[in-house]
């Protein structure tokens, strides 16, 4: 394994002159293997850590180091970031170092400009842009990985991003595009960076997939190109806005929302882009959306881009209940996902549902067609839009849902979702063309206890297929079935309405 440590020390080693700051951070990358990626990424966090509490060190060795060390890093942290998106092996620990590394690089990036103004000018103009730039990077990534995690970020997380964008602004390079890092693809600007992380916040993510999230986020780079951030309101609409004084995130446009600290900026160039990428998606992927790598099929971008068309309206897209709940407050007994929820319910076994966690979850408000629930315990894994839920409380039947929405904050993880029915029966599946291997769990909601009026057949993703024939087994009798449409994918499970062939003996 490398010496990570030494060779970090030594690069960051005040006996080491300028001129020799390149070739060691050079040597810190050459010929590594990917599989020490990691262990190198943690040594380069602490040292900038170092860094960042040495006191004695002069802004132009600083910011020299600091560049060249990011430069450096960078493609290391990216193949991290993604692999951890992709789920890749080993990769579930990675997140910390992943946020360490983004947070370090933007406070050290702070402190630069933080001495750059209180001194004599030490560093050039082109530096000055490039730390601000990256710094102001680094911040967005922090929130849109915020997002990612459906975590909504305390309110220095923007108040820092603002520092770095009004300093852009008074020296006069806000919206000069620069190439972040050598090998980068497109230039951009630190009013690109703001506007494009105000418009993923505007998309409303927190009931939306990680891969819709991670593609809402790439598309922004796109169609965020050379949107102005203005001290005065545009004339089209829709218009955002940003409170630069204030650690908010933009909101809609109100009247009365002036002062030299808004900064607006119009979607109306936006979303006539994005309307031109849905036109070519009725055909095909476009390549700007193709070269992306998102994992999301035609169909899936073109009701992504629906989605955000609505949600970057001029009323500000807010997504809309099916059905207006009233407030109830209890506490409830949960279970998440589709195996624990039909173990729980083919057993009978309701009592064992999260026993231990009976004080954690409660009830905020209810509907006929959705739950609102908060879980004030630590976060749970299993928690993922899309995925089925059940919920039981004193004052209503067992209730089966799925997770729609999810937002973690201080208070608890708000945590909201579609009520596809109650009194849920556990079944079993066999496949006729596997008789001697083990029979599948099923849930079946029948069509007097739906919320929507169609019976519920949930089952395995593997048993999802066109005029499949299973035998069905319930309650001591079995059954004949052939799978048909309506079918539907969840994250954990499948739907399928069927048809029943013959009663077996």
């Amino acid at each position: 394994m490398f010496d990570f440590k030494s060779l970090v020390s030594s690069l960051l080693s005040k006996n080491t002159p300028a001129s020799g700051v390149a070739q060691s951070a050079t040597l810190l990358v050459r010929d590594l293997p990917q599989a020490e990626y990691f262990t190198a990424l943690v040594e380069i966090i602490k040292a900038v850590s170092k860094i960042n509490a040495d006191n004695e060190m002069s802004l132009k060795e600083r910011i020299k180091t600091l560049l060249y060390v990011d430069d450096k890093a960078a493609g290391i942290h990216h193949q991290l970031c993604q692999d951890y998106l992709h789920s890749r092996g080993g990769s579930k620990g990675y997140l910390p170092t992943i946020l360490a590394y983004w947070h370090e690089l933007a406070s050290a990036y702070q402190i630069c400009l933080r001495l750059h103004r209180g001194s004599s000018n030490q560093a050039g103009d082109a530096e000055l842009q490039l730390v601000t730039t990256r710094g102001l990077h680094h911040q967005m990534r922090l929130l849109a990985w915020n997002a990612l995690r459906y975590l909504k970020p305390e309110g220095n997380a923007w108040q820092q991003g603002f520092r770095f964008y009004t300093y852009a602004e008074d020296a006069g390079f806000a919206r000069s595009p620069i190439l972040l890092y050598p090998d980068a693809k497109q230039e951009i600007s630190c009013e690109h960076l703001l506007v494009q992380a105000g418009m993923l916040h505007l998309a409303q993510t927190e009931n939306m997939l990680h891969k819709e999230i991670v593609a809402v986020d790439q598309l922004l780079m796109l169609i965020c190109q050379n949107i102005p951030l203005d001290k005065q309101p545009p004339a089209e609409m829709p218009v955002f806005v940003y409170n630069l004084s204030l650690p908010e995130p933009p909101q809609p446009m109100l009247r009365g929302m002036a002062g030299k600290w808004h900064r607006y900026w119009s979607s109306y160039e936006i979303t006539t882009r994005l309307a031109d990428l849905m036109f070519d998606l009725d055909a095909r992927i476009p390549s700007q959306i193709a070269a992306l790598d998102c994992e999301l099929e035609r169909e899936e971008w073109s009701v992504l881009c629906e989605k955000l068309a609505v949600r970057w309206s001029s009323d500000g897209g807010k997504s809309l209940r099916k059905s207006e709940r009233s407030l109830h407050s209890s506490s409830a007994q949960v279970s998440i996902g589709f195996d624990r929820v039909a173990f729980h319910i083919k057993v009978q076994d309701v009592g064992g549902l999260e026993a231990d966690r009976i004080d954690e979850w409660r009830i905020n408000d209810i509907s006929s067609t959705g739950m609102g629930l908060t879980f004030i315990g630590k976060t749970i894994d299993q928690l993922a839009i899309g995925r089925l839920i059940l919920v039981k409380t004193e004052t209503h039947p067992l209730l089966l849902g799925i997770i729609r929405r999810i937002l973690r904050q201080n208070n608890g993880t708000k945590v909201g979702i579609e009520i596809l029915g109650q009194t849920p029966v556990g079944v079993s599946l066999q496949d006729p063309s596997q008789p001697d291997s083990a029979p599948f769990s099923a849930i079946y909601i029948t069509q007097p206890n739906s919320r929507k009026g169609q019976r519920w057949f949930l089952m395995p993703k593997t048993l999802l297929d066109d005029d499949k024939q299973l035998v069905l087994s319930a309650q001591g009798k079995s059954y004949q079935i052939k799978l048909k449409d309506p079918q539907q994918e969840f994250e954990d499970c499948s739907h399928s309405n069927f048809d029943t062939l013959s009663k077996m003996d």
